[in-house]
């Protein structure tokens, strides 16, 4: 009988003590957790960019990272994952860990124009994202060949409807940027031109450049050089407001076309199921580094400018994005379907 008292007592003190550790073990992971939080972050951050480097996008994003880095506390490291238009590297972004580590860069073409030309889109940017904020707008605008015989927007609309199918227009691939802005524009006014098909607004240009082609629709921040240089025209910036950079090029409300509105943005985003303690630190990170008048010029450098303040944020950033999902799929709709070819 003592013997059997004896076992239960070393049962229930050995109980008790597991309790405790595992209570004592519950505690410290929550206080852990909560330190980390805390503390983020403590190491660098890597930031996806979906493109090769050197461009519009790439410049943008090593911008906002050295401001990021500084308020941080710690480098925010650009990684350049090109391919598939983008989607590669949105894709990567949207699959990693949801730690804050991993944050990405999105633009109107990755995130919104995508949905409807790419019935293929391995991600919805619509659910699968935590979005910091816009930092960048740029609007596009119209450019011809500087022997064009127009000088205004509405002598250009003119001539579009009389040459039709002579106009010939280049763009930087189905469902790129430059074709679905020129394709607005277009159903706007009524008529169809001869689109030209390049790689790039390299090849684009140089076709303008030399006669071959009539024009593109491109953004302000690509075409600011060619245009104050003279070597071609432009016509409506497609945004409210007359572009910093350009700014005697009427808007497109002031060509007497307000239905051309085309104004690109460029954010920041993480994978979807950030903590909220961390997803706030790196939205105010991204918000403040737009206060920074460095930052403000570099962006107007290249063509670009900083979004007022309420246009910053991570939720107005998603509801930029869902408004502009419906509006490129009711253009493509009326376009005939575009789908980009995988």
């Amino acid at each position: 009988m003592p013997e059997l008292i004896c076992k239960q007592s070393i049962l229930r003190t050995a109980a008790r003590c597991t309790a405790a550790m595992l209570g004592a073990a519950f505690i410290a992971g929550l206080s852990w957790s909560g330190g980390a939080q805390a503390q983020f972050p403590e190491r660098n951050i890597t930031l996806i960019v979906p493109f090769a480097a050197g461009g519009a996008s790439d410049v943008s994003s090593r911008i906002m990272a050295d401001s990021m880095s500084k308020i941080l506390g710690q480098t925010v490291v650009v990684e350049n994952v090109a391919g598939a238009g983008g989607a590669t590297g949105s894709l990567r972004g949207k699959n990693a860990r949801p730690d804050g580590y991993t944050i990405g860069f999105g633009h109107m073409g990755t995130h919104s124009a995508s949905v409807a030309v790419n019935a293929k889109l391995p991600y919805d940017p619509r659910t699968d994202y935590d979005y910091l904020g816009i930092h960048l707008v740029t609007p596009n605008i119209m450019i011809v060949r500087k022997d064009f015989p127009a000088n205004n927007l509405q002598e250009f609309i003119a001539q579009a409807k009389a040459k039709g199918k002579d106009l010939k227009m280049g763009h930087n691939g189905i469902g790129s940027l430059s074709h679905l802005t020129c394709t607005v524009f277009f159903q706007l006014i009524g008529v169809e031109p001869t689109y030209v098909v390049f790689r790039g607004f390299g090849q684009t240009i140089n076709d303008i450049l030399s006669g071959a082609i009539d024009g593109t629709c491109e953004l302000v921040a690509s075409v600011t050089g060619h245009v104050t240089g003279g070597s071609v025209k432009g016509f409506g910036v497609a945004a409210d407001e007359r572009s910093p950079v350009l700014p005697d090029i009427p808007t497109s409300t002031e060509g007497g076309l307000p239905g051309f509105k085309v104004e690109s943005w460029l954010g920041l985003y993480a994978p979807k199921g950030l903590p909220p303690e961390i997803l706030a630190k790196l939205r105010e990170a991204a918000v403040k580094s737009l206060d920074d008048p460095a930052v403000q010029k570099k962006f107007l450098d290249i063509g670009g400018s900083v979004p007022k303040l309420e246009r910053r944020g991570g939720d107005y950033m998603l509801a930029t994005i869902k408004t502009d999902v419906d509006r490129w799929i009711d253009v493509v709709k009326k376009a005939g379907g575009i789908q980009v070819k995988e």
